[in-house]
């Protein structure tokens, strides 16, 4: 893939994927290690912004570079997630624009847990099995300074926003990877800003909507037809990977339906279900907590993963699947998503 300027912060690569238009890339080392980007284009818009103010400025500084010192009018976050929306701090000026379930959905957020969790470091004998494994997903980051910003606008329809002569459209695709999910498309540009409902190359889960999530990307992948698309994971892509998600969402749901009874528990399912296919996806093993969200929903639960029981059984997994694919199983470079 070819592009504009590359703009090379510490934390954050900026890649101009269409003329005025960036793509800000982390080097995916966890779950928090999350996409943006920014449109240089009339009164300038901002999508997402990252999981801290240092990585959150890293792309302030970059718009100030493109724009002559200037500052982006809108910001739209992709959904509530902290690793999306907590940068927001950063552009407060901005109107900022979310999902109207986004502020319920950030309840399940809490930001002095985290900043202490990461504080107390991921070998801390203070915190449970489940801190010590988001401490370790966490390194890298300092959350001095983030606190919740309320939007100025909460949309539960489609929207368009006008950029001097650049028309910019916000689709309104929840519930897929949760249930405050917007897309930015950009038609003239065929750019597509995809949040967490594309993962490339990591394995997602859904929080709610696992169905849905299957006919968003039909929907993007009949109707909005992007030429390139910025995942909110992981490298820059275009439809290829956009199906291959599509196709390993189905995958899952047919065999979680072909191996489901009532007594099973979400470990045992899990190892019944044949991933073959997509072994070259970081992190196989976080199957575990998709398949544990769909077995509760399908029993009346609350869906929502026991944290603390996660690492246990994401090792157990990975023990698993190592011992039936063995070197199938790709090595990968956290950086890799960096390349030009």
């Amino acid at each position: 893939m070819k592009y504009g300027r590359i703009i090379q912060k510490p934390r954050v690569k900026f890649f101009e994927v269409a003329a005025g238009v960036f793509a800000g890339i982390s080097p995916y080392r966890g779950i928090s290690w999350a996409n943006a980007g920014f449109i240089n284009k009339g009164e300038g818009l901002v999508y997402d912004t990252f999981f801290d103010l240092f990585h959150a400025r890293e792309m302030r500084e970059a718009y100030k570079e493109v724009s002559n010192g200037g500052s982006p009018a809108y910001v739209v976050n992709s959904h509530y997630n902290s690793d999306h929306a907590w940068g927001n701090k950063v552009f407060e000026d901005a109107c900022i624009i979310m999902h109207k379930e986004a502020s319920r959905e950030r309840l399940t957020e809490n930001i002095t847990w985290m900043d202490n969790v990461i504080r107390r470091g991921k070998d801390s004998l203070e915190s449970t099995s489940g801190e010590r494994f988001f401490a370790a997903e966490f390194e890298g980051f300092d959350l001095e300074g983030v606190e919740w910003v309320y939007p100025n606008i909460q949309i539960k329809d489609d929207i368009s926003i006008r950029l001097d002569d650049t028309e910019v459209m916000i689709y309104n695709v929840a519930p897929a990877h949760s249930d405050s999910d917007l897309l930015l498309w950009m038609p003239k540009e065929k750019v597509l800003f995809a949040g967490d409902v594309v993962f490339n190359g990591c394995t997602a889960y859904s929080e709610e909507g696992t169905l849905n999530w299957v006919k968003v990307l039909d929907r993007i992948i009949d109707e909005i037809k992007p030429e390139i698309v910025v995942p909110g994971h992981g490298a820059i892509c275009g439809l290829d990977f956009v199906k291959e998600q599509r196709d390993y969402l189905l995958n899952l749901i047919s065999e979680f339906n072909k191996h489901y009874n009532d007594e099973i528990d979400s470990l045992s399912l899990t190892k019944q279900i044949d991933i073959s296919r997509f072994l070259h996806w970081i992190q196989p093993e976080r199957l575990y907590v998709t398949v544990d969200i769909l077995l509760k929903s399908k029993r009346g639960l609350s869906p929502l993963p026991a944290w603390n029981e996660v690492p246990a059984k994401l090792e157990d997994m990975k023990a698993f699947l190592a011992g039936k694919y063995g070197n199938q199983i790709k090595p990968w470079d956290p950086m890799n998503v960096w390349q030009e």
